[in-house]
């Protein structure tokens, strides 16, 4: 299955906006917005008292003023930390809060990556973290704007053995890209990132496709690089400065 949409090639911003803004901050999504991408991708991490809050890391010294796991903090703990910047402080947002600033953008689809993972924190706090983002979607009305993601096999298989098709998945290609994989990934995945250039990438393009697949990659993409990759039949570019790529593709 993939998203139908106007646009044939569907552009996301990665984190929200990070050319612009800090990365998963309110303001980097609502920038993502303003620019005219397709979708928004952010990471959910599941805090020690079962709060969902977006952050990339599984430890929040890289992108805020502390330190420390995620997973080890209380929400009241992650909410005095500041992902933004000294002259505009952010706090990290809640999946609520972001969830309900999207519902207010029509159409707007979220790649949404689950970053509880199996091995680090047990399938008990995984399968929350899944059955409450889902839970939290379909309540304010995005059940059918979404894609789960993940580069742990195990919230992939969760999703696909608890809720079949009825969301689109994505992971990763090679397949070795993700841990903990017991089903064959071709079975339930609609979307599968990777990257490569060149013949390289024709051919992981060509191997996606042929598994009925929908390709795609991102983080960085250059001019060459993305209309090489439209050619070869990939379908979402998932981008730290969309804007540019959203700007190339009007010229398909």
């Amino acid at each position: 299955m993939k998203f139908e949409t106007e646009n044939k090639v569907l552009v996301a911003g990665h984190r929200g906006n990070p050319s612009e803004f800090p990365e998963n901050t309110m303001a980097s999504f609502q920038s993502a917005v303003e620019v005219g991408v397709d979708m928004i991708e952010t990471d959910i991490h599941l805090t020690k008292d079962g709060v969902l809050v977006l952050m990339h890391d599984h430890d929040v010294s890289r992108t805020t003023d502390g330190i420390g796991l995620v997973r080890e903090k209380t929400y009241e703990e992650i909410k005095k930390l500041n992902a933004g910047t000294e002259e505009m402080p952010s706090p990290i947002p809640t999946l609520s809060e972001f969830l309900e600033y999207c519902a207010s953008v029509p159409g707007l689809l979220l790649n949404l990556e689950i970053k509880v993972y199996l091995n680090d924190e047990g399938a008990e706090r995984v399968e929350y973290a899944v059955d409450e983002t889902i839970k939290m979607c379909e309540n304010i009305g995005l059940g059918d704007r979404i894609i789960l993601n993940s580069f742990d096999a195990y919230v992939l298989e969760y999703i696909y053995k608890t809720y079949g098709k009825k969301y689109l998945i994505h992971g990763y290609y090679p397949y070795s890209l993700m841990e903990n994989v017991k089903l064959d990934p071709t079975e339930y995945l609609d979307y599968a990132c990777y990257w490569a250039s060149g013949e390289d990438g024709k051919k992981k393009c060509d191997d996606i496709l042929k598994l009925n697949i929908n390709p795609c990659t991102g983080s960085n993409t250059q001019e060459k690089d993305f209309f090489e990759s439209v050619s070869f039949g990939c379908t979402m570019f998932t981008e730290n400065n969309p804007a540019y790529v959203i700007e190339w593709r009007k010229h398909l």
